[in-house]
């Protein structure tokens, strides 16, 4: 059906929904392996482990095939997709969890291109405040009747500055916010007001639970399962949009030690979004693998009924340089986040470039579902460099994220979920420059997380214990594949797994150690053959056409790091066009090409008197590893690299 769906791209033979007015929750079309290889992964009354099944997109190939010792992850040498290796979790033997599959991540649930949707109404620059504007333009396209597709139109802001004094809110399926570039000269919304304040809002109704449920029966539903046994399946129909939950009691509790930061069973049931498949007569069959074990033992779990019927869908931000004013380095009266996604669904955020903005350029919240957010950069932010700041792409809640080909200045968590966050959610092909903390799952239990080819200056994965209010682990199923960094920190919680695959840079201890040790490293020091796991997990799933509609050239070729570096932002990267290597370092463009320095192009002359024009002055300019060294950027001498 996933195939289908490539082929038509919103066409009304799609099916029903497309056509109508205004669909609450356009289908997500399921891959044809989910239900082949559900029983593969229950661990229990399945076929055999090894069963085979056709793949949609590789036909003849095996779906999810088991490789029992073998690493993770690794090629069929026969037919080029991937064949996994079962583990166990922390204190446990049951070796019967494989690694979910992230390729549902990203716009219409991956391997769709972004639409390209036409403007219907133009707003030029005014010259003064263009809130109101803009804001009825907005409201002009939501008022109007989608077409076929379920487009309404695009809004499209002129090239130059358009001053926004305030929050620019699509609260409407089916509209666009369009810019004409996301480099200097392109559209730039100028954020005015000085009041902390998101710019863009995209904002429908959060989802709730419907109904009572039913529970899951069995010991263990392991990771990466689709099939899930439950008490009674009359209730359930194909299609259904449901969210398994886990219903922990205090035994996890204090397992993971939790209790100690007040962690309570309550507080800690999550729910993980998925779309009935098929309906048995004692299980239901889901469409995406489980990103968290479902144990009796800790209080099991039931599958609801969600209404998600208030989302909003098909809204995009696109082609937009967004600018927040401020009085000076410490100010934090200005435009906290640049876009805010919130009960959205099969939406989007592309070529937008946020500077100064104090939180994030993007923050995913809301129970948003299958966003994709891409070719997007966060540049010299002002605030305070602590706590709840600088998260540059950020889901906070929200499943089938897509973050992918992203630059990352002065950061402090570049690539992060908050608390609770339930994957799979993706960061692909990022970048992060002068860095100040970690990227990673930040606290209390997010699971499903891929950071695949990311460069950045830690990145952790950790029980946290008592830090913030009571942070305690982080994260859980949570994987590095063929990253770098400083500093990677991989633990593993009592009855879960954590993975760093194929990672460049030194693994520490965690701050408790040996109480939390590592989890599973695979190639520590070396890059594992397979690139990118979520391309090929994608190209596995939906064949090498899905993974062609959602990459460009170069990243089927390789490692696109050197080319976000030279970009930084400026303008649209898919046509952006670098120089040698080294000779667009954000990092240094005059005088030290590549390497760790002191500033960025704006300080002037590196390590020398510009520095001062830094937000926090010469003393603030460097930050990172820099800093931790010891060295300085206030003397006028020669740049200070490492």
């Amino acid at each position: 059906m996933r195939a289908l769906t490539l082929l038509c791209l919103f066409l009304v033979a799609c099916g029903d929904d497309a056509s109508s007015a205004d669909p609450a929750d356009p289908p997500r079309d399921a891959s044809a392996d989910a239900a082949a290889d559900a029983g593969e992964t229950d661990g229990g009354d399945g076929p055999a482990p090894d069963a085979a099944a056709p793949d949609a997109g590789r036909e003849g190939c095996e779906v999810r095939r088991r490789n029992p010792g073998g690493p993770l992850a690794s090629l069929d040498p026969s037919c080029g997709n991937l064949i996994y290796g079962p583990y166990a979790n922390r204190d446990d033997d049951r070796v019967e969890h494989l690694l979910p599959d992230f390729s549902f991540a990203g716009y219409e649930g991956g391997g769709v291109p972004l639409p390209d949707v036409p403007p219907v109404v133009t707003v030029a620059p005014s010259g003064g405040d263009a809130r109101a504007a803009i804001q009825a333009a907005i409201d002009d396209v939501s008022a109007r009747t989608p077409d076929a597709s379920g487009f309404r139109g695009a809004v499209l802001l002129e090239a130059g500055e358009h001053r926004v004094d305030g929050t620019l809110t699509l609260r409407t399926s089916g509209v666009v916010l369009r810019g004409e570039g996301n480099g200097p000269t392109g559209t730039v919304i100028r954020a005015t007001a000085t009041t902390q304040h998101d710019l863009i809002r995209v904002e429908g109704t959060t989802p709730a639970v419907a109904d009572g449920g039913v529970r899951v029966t069995g010991e263990l539903v392991p990771v990466g399962s689709t099939r899930i046994p439950v008490e009674a399946t009359d209730a359930f129909s194909v299609g259904d949009v449901v969210w398994v939950e886990r219903t922990p009691n205090e035994t996890w509790v204090t397992a993971l030690g939790m209790d100690a930061w007040g962690w309570t069973p309550a507080a800690y049931t999550i729910a993980h979004e998925r779309r009935v498949l098929a309906v048995e007569a004692d299980a239901l069959v889901v469409d995406i693998p489980l990103v968290d074990a479902l144990e009796a033992r800790f209080g099991g779990s039931r599958v609801v009924h969600a209404d998600v019927s208030g989302r909003i869908h098909h809204v995009g931000v696109e082609s937009l340089r967004l600018v927040s004013d401020s009085t000076g380095p410490d100010d934090e009266d200005h435009g906290w986040k640049a876009v805010v996604l919130s009960a959205t669904q099969d939406s989007w955020v592309r070529d937008v470039t946020a500077v100064h903005f104090g939180y994030a350029t993007v923050s995913v919240t809301g129970r948003s579902a299958f966003t994709t957010v891409q070719d997007c950069a966060y540049l010299a932010p002002v605030s305070l460099v602590t706590g709840s700041r600088r998260y540059a792409f950020d889901v906070s809640s929200g499943i089938g994220t897509l973050f992918q080909r992203l630059f990352v200045e002065e950061g402090r968590h570049d690539f992060v979920t908050g608390a609770r966050t339930t994957g799979p959610n993706v960061w692909l092909d990022g970048l992060g420059v002068r860095g100040s903390n970690d990227s990673g799952p930040h606290h209390r239990w997010s699971t499903g997380i891929l950071l695949d080819n990311i460069d950045a200056y830690r990145i952790h994965v950790e029980n946290r214990e008592d830090s913030g209010t009571g942070h305690g682990w982080s994260g859980a199923q949570t994987l590095f594949w063929n990253s770098e960094a400083t500093q990677f920190r991989c633990d593993a919680p009592i009855a879960a797994m954590n993975w760093a695959v194929g990672c460049v840079g030194p693994v520490v201890d965690g701050q408790w150690a040996p109480d939390e040790p590592n989890g599973i490293l695979e190639s520590p020091g070396t890059h594992v053959p397979v690139r990118s796991l979520y391309l090929q997990q994608l190209a596995d799933r939906l064949g090498p056409a899905a993974v062609e509609a959602v990459t460009l050239p170069e990243q089927r070729a390789g490692t696109i790091w050197e080319r976000l570096r030279q970009w930084r932002g400026q303008g649209a990267f898919a046509t952006f066009e670098p120089g040698a290597p080294g000779t667009g370092d954000p990092d240094c463009l005059t005088g030290v090409p590549g390497g760790t320095v002191c500033c960025a192009a704006s300080c002037g002359t590196c390590g020398g008197t510009g520095c001062s024009a830094r937000p926090g002055g010469a003393e603030a300019c460097c930050t990172g590893p820099i800093v931790e060294a010891g060295q300085s950027c206030a003397s006028a001498g020669p740049p200070c690299v490492l």
